[in-house]
């Protein structure tokens, strides 16, 4: 059964996303089109470039999630090394490292560029500091001046990923007018871009659901902009999913199940249980919400 999906932003929580799709592919869904804002842009783009379920589980689980947060230079001066990272940087953590890294597990299925994948396939939502708007990529870049066919996937990755105060944005040329653009976190403009996904196939939407034993919320004291700014990081992504969210029409959505925790130190093993744990509750509500796809 051929589907368009669309997959919610959550940080690490990705990891439980590329189960949940693995669950779906498991079943025989195919994707024709993936749409995600930051981590589920991350696992779109997998999909585009045909990753299976198991080469999913297998590339997924051998990442190493700590090094994703590679700390600007400067960052360790005691003191006040995050301080001026914030105001050199606008950001703690460099974010060439996760284009790295998605750069290589995309050149592993011969992906490198918008042109190497199949039309249409993925889409990418990242937000334009510069001019306040939200931006589909490929599609967008063209208003950029760029050709989509040879702009790099990891790049709009690293753009869609690029969370405020945590990680540093992403600076695009503007080759219309020639200024300087400012590119970051998706989720700003659509964390769940529900809206964008094309409806000319059956959708499944990919949202994410606190663990109903796993309430506990960690009191986070606000004394500085270092604070501050850590704070406004966390609830912005934590706080979506305290209050009730109301099912988009002609969407079958699937819960994927996440604890509470955005913990990057996370060993191969532990992203194996939340990969493996995703996986089967897709498995589970997927003959339920679409009783023609077994």
């Amino acid at each position: 059964m051929k589907v368009n999906a669309v997959f919610e932003g959550g940080g690490v929580r990705g990891v439980a996303l590329a189960g949940a799709a693995a669950g779906a592919m498991d079943l025989g869904v195919q994707f024709d089109q993936s749409v995600g804002t930051s981590a589920g842009a991350l696992v779109s783009a997998l999909l585009a470039a045909e990753y299976g379920p198991d080469d999913l589980s297998r590339s997924i689980c051998r990442i190493q999630w700590p090094e994703l947060l590679k700390p600007v230079r400067g960052t360790r001066i005691p003191l006040l090394g995050r301080h001026l990272a914030l105001l050199a940087r606008r950001g703690m953590y460099d974010s060439r490292r996760l284009e790295e890294v998605w750069g290589r597990l995309l050149a592993e299925w011969g992906v490198r560029t918008f042109g190497d994948l199949r039309p249409g396939s993925l889409g990418i939502v990242v937000t334009d500091l510069s001019h306040s708007r939200g931006v589909l990529l490929p599609d967008g870049l063209g208003a950029y001046g760029y050709d989509p066919a040879r702009f790099p996937v990891a790049r709009a990755l690293r753009m869609s990923t690029a969370v405020p105060f945590l990680f540093t944005p992403v600076r695009l040329r503007d080759k219309v007018n020639g200024d300087t653009v400012v590119m970051a976190d998706g989720a700003m403009a659509a964390n769940y871009p529900v809206g964008v996904v094309r409806k000319d196939r059956p959708v499944l939407g990919f949202r994410l659901m606190l663990d109903d034993t796993d309430h506990e919320a960690e009191h986070q004291k606000v004394r500085g902009p270092l604070t501050l700014a850590r704070s406004v990081v966390t609830a912005g992504i934590r706080a979506r999913y305290s209050l009730p969210r109301p099912p988009a029409p002609c969407v079958s959505v699937v819960q994927v199940p996440v604890r509470n925790d955005l913990d990057f130190d996370m060993s191969g093993d532990e992203a194996r249980v939340v990969f493996d744990r995703a996986r089967a509750a897709a498995i589970e509500q997927l003959p339920i919400l679409i009783p023609e796809m077994v």
